[in-house]
């Protein structure tokens, strides 16, 4: 089956999300040209492991807090991509993700 492509000549690579101790925790996808473009893009995307606290609009990053007596902060394990994880999907395996993402939401 062949690759999927947009009209800009991405592929659509698919990866797995991992936390700091490398366990998957999700899965997402991104258009790009070539696995090199397609890694920048989603080393943007990861968010790196700490504490956050809400500030009432955003979760913003802090150091580890002496006691958590609010519940307003949270220990964040991180995103991190799985790079052995990444591939070039098919219209196939695109179409299953997305089938997959689909079932977990609602």
């Amino acid at each position: 089956m062949a690759l999927l492509k947009n009209h800009r000549g991405e592929y659509n690579y698919q990866f797995l999300w991992m936390n700091e101790s490398g366990s998957v925790t999700g899965f997402n996808n991104v258009w790009a040209t070539n696995k090199r473009d397609a890694v920048k893009l989603v080393k943007k995307m990861e968010t790196k492991a700490g504490w956050r606290k809400w500030t009432g609009t955003e979760y913003v990053s802090v150091p580890q807090p002496k006691s958590n007596i609010n519940g307003d902060h949270y220990y964040n394990e991180g995103m991190y991509l799985k790079p052995d994880s990444m591939y070039r999907a098919t219209s196939k395996q695109a179409s299953d993700m997305d089938r997959l993402s689909w079932m977990m939401t609602c």
